[in-house]
C-alpha cells in the first residue's frame, strides 16, 4: 500500500508538466488521490487573488448541486478559506457537527469525514485540495501527508502554469505593440545581422519583414553607402554595450530612394551580463526634413523679399561715392588725387562685400562635410586673422581648447568662414589693446566654440542675427546672419550673450554626428 501512495505521488510530479491546461491537469490528480486515499468525492478550490476568493476549480464524486453550493468562497470563509489563509492542513470527522461549516450542501448530502490541504508552493498559496467521504471514519496522517505530498507539486504545477500564461498574455501585449508600431523596430545579433523586424519594415523600406530576417541579412546591408562606414564603426560599440540613442543615417528603400532615421540602439545582455544582441528602434525622419526644408525655403525667400529694398539702399551708398568720386577724378584739377582713388577702391569693396555676403545668404553653397580636427581648422583661422591689416593696434587674439577634442564632421570651409565672421565681429567691438579670446570645450554630444571681446556688448541679442542688422557705420548688417545659416545648416546653435566685465560672447554649439542634408524641394 505505502509502494502504490508513493508511485501516486511520483505520478502526479511527473504528469504536472504533461498537461496543454491547468484543468486537464487537476483532474488527473484527483483520479489518483480518490484512489490512494479511498474517498468518494474531492475537489480543487483555486485562489483568485485579485478577488480575495477562492473557485471550486474542478470536482469529481459531488452532485452538481453540492458543487454550485461550493463554487464560490471568501478568503477565510469556512474550513477552506480557513486552510487557505492559515496554510494548515484541517481534518474533520463529521462535518455535520462543525461549527464553521457554511455551505449546507455537504451536511444535507450526508458527507461527513473531510480533509482539506492547501496548494503551497515557495511559500505561497494558490488553493486547496479538499477530499470527502459519507464513512464515519478517520483521515490518517498518513493520508494527510500523502495529500500534502500531492498538493506540493500540484501547487508548484499551478504556480509555473500562471506564470506560463502571465508570460504569453505579456507577449501577445508586447509583440502587438511592436506589430502595430509606425516606428521601425528590429534586433541584430553578435554579427549585425537582422533576427527581427517589425510590419513597418513595409512602409518604411519596401521590404516584407521575411524578406530581411533569417536570411543573413545584414543591418549594414540597408544602410546608404555614404553612411555605410560610420555605422559599421558605431554598431562595435552597441555590441559592446554602448548605448547609442539619436544615431541618425540613411537607409536605402527597395525603390532605390533613402530614408532619413534616427535610430536608439540599445544592448541586451543574457544573465550572464554578456551582450547578445541589440535591440534598435528607428523613427523616420525624412517627411519632417522636407517640411523643414519647405519651411526654411519659404523663411529664406521672405527674407530675401525683405531684402530686395534693403539691398537698393546698401548699393546705393556706396555706387553713389564711386560715382561722384569718378566726377571728380574727370576734371583736370583733380585727375590725380589719391584721396578720390582710395574712396573709389575703398567704396568698390565695400560693394564687392555686400554682394558676396548677399549670395551666399540668398543661396548658400552647398555643403561638403568631412572628419576634421577642429582645434587646427580653428587655430589656423586665428592665425590667418592676427595678420589681417584690419586688426586694431594690439589687439590679441588667443585661442583656448580642450585636450584631445574628437573629431567632427563639418565643412571646414564654412566653419572657418564662422569662425573668421566671429573674429572679424569681436574685432570691430574691440579698441586698440583689447583682447579676443576663442574657447574650445567637448560636451557628451557636440562641441562649443565660445568667441569673446572686450566691447560695449549687444544691444539685442536676437537681432544680432537678422539679415541687415548692423550698428556699425560701414557694416553689411549679413556676417552674422550667415554665420547662423551654416550653423544651423550643421545641426548646431548659436547665440550670445554679454559677459559681465569682458563684452559680448558668442558661443557655437556644433554636433558631433553630421546634420540631416537638406532635402531639395526646387
Amino acid at each position: 500500500m505505502r509502494k502504490e501512495r508513493l508511485a501516486a505521488i511520483s505520478s502526479v510530479a511527473v504528469a504536472t508538466g504533461t498537461f496543454a491546461s491547468v484543468t486537464e491537469m487537476l483532474e488527473h490528480a484527483l483520479a489518483l488521490v480518490l484512489e490512494v486515499v479511498a474517498a468518494e468525492a474531492a475537489g480543487f478550490y483555486l485562489l483568485d487573488e485579485e478577488r480575495e476568493r477562492l473557485t471550486f476549480a474542478v470536482h469529481r464524486g459531488l452532485s452538481a448541486e453540492a458543487s454550485k453550493d461550493f463554487d464560490d468562497l471568501l478568503l477565510g470563509e469556512g474550513l477552506s478559506g480557513r486552510v487557505a489563509v492559515d496554510g494548515m492542513p484541517l481534518v474533520v470527522r463529521n462535518l455535520g457537527d462543525h461549527p464553521r461549516l457554511t455551505r449546507m450542501a455537504a451536511r444535507a448530502e450526508g458527507w461527513r469525514a473531510f480533509a482539506s490541504v492547501p496548494l503551497r508552493s515557495s511559500y505561497k498559496t494558490y488553493g486547496t485540495l479538499n477530499v470527502y467521504s459519507k464513512e464515519d471514519r478517520d483521515f490518517t496522517e498518513e493520508d494527510v501527508q500523502l495529500l500534502t505530498a500531492m498538493a506540493s507539486h500540484i501547487g508548484l504545477a499551478v504556480a509555473n502554469t500562471r506564470l506560463y500564461l502571465r508570460l504569453q498574455d505579456s507577449e501577445r501585449k508586447f509583440r502587438a505593440l511592436v506589430e502595430s508600431a509606425e516606428d521601425l523596430i528590429y534586433l541584430i545579433d553578435g554579427h549585425g545581422y537582422i533576427t527581427y523586424i517589425n510590419p513597418a519594415a513595409t512602409s518604411r523600406l519596401g521590404y516584407a519583414p521575411d524578406e530581411l530576417c533569417g536570411g543573413g541579412r545584414s543591418l549594414l546591408s540597408l544602410v546608404d553607402p555614404e553612411d555605410r562606414e560610420r555605422v559599421a564603426a558605431a554598431l562595435p560599440r552597441a555590441l559592446a554595450g554602448d548605448l547609442l540613442p539619436s544615431f541618425e543615417f540613411r537607409m536605402t528603400h527597395a525603390d532605390g530612394s533613402v530614408r532619413w532615421l534616427a535610430h536608439t540602439m540599445v544592448p541586451f545582455r543574457n544573465d550572464a551580463g554578456t551582450v547578445v544582441s541589440v535591440h534598435g528602434i528607428a523613427y523616420d525622419r525624412t517627411h519632417r526634413l522636407k517640411m523643414e526644408a519647405q519651411v526654411a525655403r519659404a523663411e529664406r525667400m521672405a527674407d530675401l523679399g525683405r531684402m530686395a529694398a534693403t539691398i537698393a539702399h546698401e548699393i546705393r551708398n556706396p555706387l553713389g561715392a564711386i560715382v561722384n568720386s569718378v566726377n571728380l577724378l574727370a576734371q583736370p584739377s583733380a585727375a590725380s588725387d589719391p584721396r578720390l582713388l582710395a574712396v573709389v577702391t575703398e567704396e568698390a569693396a565695400r560693394l564687392d562685400a555686400i554682394i558676396r555676403d548677399f549670395l551666399i545668404f540668398a543661396r548658400p553653397p552647398a555643403r561638403a562635410p568631412q572628419s576634421c580636427d577642429l582645434f587646427d581648422l580653428i587655430d589656423s583661422t586665428a592665425t590667418l586673422f592676427r595678420r589681417d591689416a584690419k586688426l586694431a593696434p594690439g589687439v590679441t587674439v588667443s585661442v583656448d581648447c580642450d585636450a584631445a577634442l574628437p573629431p567632427v564632421v563639418v565643412d571646414p570651409n564654412q566653419i572657418r568662414q564662422v569662425i573668421w565672421n566671429l573674429l572679424a565681429n569681436a574685432a570691430d567691438a574691440t579698441g586698440a589693446g583689447g583682447r579676443i579670446e576663442i574657447r574650445v570645450r567637448a560636451c557628451a554630444d557636440a562641441i562649443g566654440i565660445d568667441v569673446l571681446d572686450d566691447g560695449p556688448g549687444v544691444e539685442d541679442a536676437e537681432a544680432v542675427f537678422e539679415p541687415f542688422y548692423t550698428t556699425k557705420a560701414a557694416g553689411t548688417g549679413l556676417g552674422l546672419s550667415v554665420t547662423a545659416r551654416i550653423v544651423r545648416d550643421h545641426g548646431g546653435s548659436v547665440l550670445v550673450r554679454n559677459e559681465p566685465g569682458r563684452g559680448a560672447c558668442f558661443q557655437v554649439t556644433l554636433p558631433l554626428t553630421p546634420a540631416a542634408v537638406e532635402i531639395s524641394t526646387y
